[in-house]
């Protein structure tokens, strides 16, 4: 699968992020690392330990590595999930919004892992 095949699956904008990073190969080389990125899993461990207080750290690096490689299936789950933990202890279920970021992390892992 091409970059820009990667993209358009996604349903996010290659051109915007070649903007910001310049080269194809440059954001190939940073989307494939989110591959081994260990942001999801600690938000999940710290959710389940309420440790809210990691969770957003978490959410928010999560949050800001879609931003920058233009992710946009997985950034506006993150961002509201990073919205809700902004102030610690949550106002409303999280199980909701973390199911929402869970899809969209699959998701992309899923069409990154078949990038070329």
């Amino acid at each position: 699968m091409t970059l820009s095949e990667c993209y358009e699956e996604m349903g996010a904008d290659l051109h915007e992020v070649l903007r910001r990073l310049k080269t194809e190969e440059r954001i190939g080389k940073f989307l494939k690392l989110i591959l081994k990125d260990t942001n999801y899993e600690s938000l999940c461990k710290a959710l389940e330990e309420k440790n809210y207080e990691q969770a957003f750290t978490y959410i928010h690096n999560l949050k800001g590595l879609a931003m920058n490689l233009g992710l946009t299936p997985l950034l506006v789950p993150a961002q509201e999930l990073c919205e809700e933990l902004r102030d610690g202890e949550p106002e409303r279920e999280l199980k909701p919004l973390l199911d929402e970021v869970a899809a969209a992390y699959q998701k992309v892992l899923g069409i990154v892992e078949r990038l070329d």
